[in-house]
């Protein structure tokens, strides 16, 4: 398969990169050129098919044709802008960047190759693997620029599946547990493997980690119960 990941460089991003690499052509993009350049190193020993580096930065404007040459079977959308924005930090003047991260970049990307791959006829498809954390699910305290920019990610992707139908395989990754953001870890090898298994069995949408089904779980009977426990892990966390 060709595979396209959007922010290779992150903890996830090297994991997923790593579980994908073995008779798989991959294009990683990221701002990190020296992170990714090790990673299509490490990518090719794992045998790569070819590992291609696109230094790209999402918020500016893609030109898909001209950045990315070329079929692609799967994309993994790893890069995000505000999975750690609090609503007091916002900056007005910079919601461009926020907006093209986190919706407006990866989606043109999604549509280009969902129209190429309609070209092609029946018996065709791509899959869209977008990676968000717990909080996407519910209106935590304090994060609520983040859940409004999922819901609205959701929805342009619901009328991506009544346009394109079966030609379209989308997983939504819910990760419900506290992850490094630039190291590798066991949880990031897991979740790696958890989105093949997802693949395979055709899933939807999981939660990877049991204290973000409890926390999903418990927003569903009580928000204010929810709020309550993730305000009590944040402090706890902070100490």
């Amino acid at each position: 398969m060709n595979i396209l990941v959007l922010g290779a460089a992150s903890s996830i991003g090297k994991s997923i990169v790593k579980s994908y690499a073995k008779h798989n052509r991959l294009l990683l993009t990221s701002t990190k050129y020296e992170k990714i350049e090790a990673l299509k190193k490490e990518a090719l020993a794992l045998g790569s098919q070819g590992v291609k580096i696109i230094e790209a930065d999402l918020e500016t404007t893609i030109n898909v044709t001209e950045l990315i040459q070329g079929k692609i079977d799967m994309i993994i959308n790893v890069a995000c802008a505000s999975s750690s924005l609090k609503n007091y930090d916002i900056e007005p003047h910079r919601h461009q960047y926020y907006t093209a991260v986190d919706l407006s970049s990866p989606l043109v990307i999604l549509e280009h190759f969902l129209k190429e791959k309609s070209k092609q006829g029946e018996n065709t498809q791509l899959y869209y693997i977008f990676i968000n954390t717990i909080l996407s699910k519910i209106k935590s305290p304090d994060y609520s620029i983040y859940y409004s920019y999922k819901i609205l990610q959701q929805e342009y992707m619901s009328g991506f599946q009544r346009k394109y139908g079966d030609i379209l395989k989308s997983i939504n990754v819910i990760v419900g547990t506290q992850i490094n953001s630039t190291k590798e870890t066991r949880k990031t090898v897991k979740l790696a493997e958890k989105i093949k298994l997802a693949i395979k069995n055709n899933e939807s949408e999981f939660i990877f980690g049991f204290e973000g089904k409890i926390i999903y779980m418990l927003y569903r009977i009580s928000p204010l119960l929810s709020n309550g426990l993730i305000y009590m892990k944040r402090f706890l966390f902070r100490q």
